[in-house]
């Protein structure tokens, strides 16, 4: 998104997903959009937050394009000085609908001093179970499915008291893991982010212009868990 209008895109995601059933026919594939719905700045802004929201309409025009479409619509925040309870509030409303889900971008969530894009950010266990336990709450009182709520994990030090976080029914939790690098590099981030502790889901995020080379569906899905979701940017 971004490089492609959204109806352009879809025949090329169709055609990316096609390889994936080929790579793992005892998996069926879920197409979705994922969108900066919060999107961190290099400048404090008026309210210092470093932080501007993508515009409501022009989400809602993804909403609209994606639910007419059997597409999932995942909402990705990036915090700036933000805490998780804000940045849901400021989506709960697209959360209302069944198909939209959310992510969270530890590496930009900073502190006080920090800037987004200098200084790597990070969220505490604490935060993800608040998130959790909201979407679980979100999803109990107005009868919608099970919510997706998927974390990126740059490096070691993006999520605090990892440990911490508890898996809890009416939300599915993914651990997301981006790697940089050839293959192997990736790999073995995927490896060792992946690895600290055992949750029931993990993605993993490829580039298809800084990936040289570009991970093929075979490889991906030959990782070790297999990833549930993944993305490409």
């Amino acid at each position: 998104l971004g490089e492609y209008s959204k109806e352009d895109l879809l025949p090329l995601l169709q055609d990316q997903a096609a390889a994936y059933e080929a790579a793992d026919p005892t998996r069926p594939v879920m197409l979705a959009y994922e969108v900066i719905a919060s999107v961190a700045q290099r400048d404090a802004g008026a309210d210092g937050n470093y932080l501007e929201y993508t515009d409501s309409a022009w989400i809602q025009e993804y909403v609209d394009f994606t639910a007419a479409n059997g597409l999932l619509l995942i909402l990705d925040m990036q915090y700036g000085r933000n805490s998780t309870e804000q940045e849901i509030d400021a989506v709960e409303e697209y959360l209302l609908y069944p198909h939209v889900h959310l992510a969270l971008d530890p590496e930009f969530h900073v502190a006080d001093g920090e800037v987004p894009g200098e200084d790597l950010g990070q969220i505490d266990g604490a935060d993800v179970n608040y998130a959790l336990q909201r979407l679980a709450q979100l999803s109990a009182d107005n009868g919608l499915p099970p919510k997706i709520l998927i974390v990126h994990q740059f490096n070691l030090y993006s999520i605090a008291n990892k440990d911490q976080i508890q898996e809890i029914d009416g939300v599915q939790f993914v651990l997301e893991v981006d790697g940089w690098g050839d293959p192997t590099m990736k790999a073995d981030t995927y490896n060792v982010v992946g690895g600290e502790i055992p949750f029931n889901f993990y993605g993993f995020k490829l580039w298809y212009q800084q990936d040289v080379p570009l991970m093929t569906p075979e490889e991906v899905v030959a990782l070790v868990p297999s990833p549930d979701i993944v993305i490409y940017q």
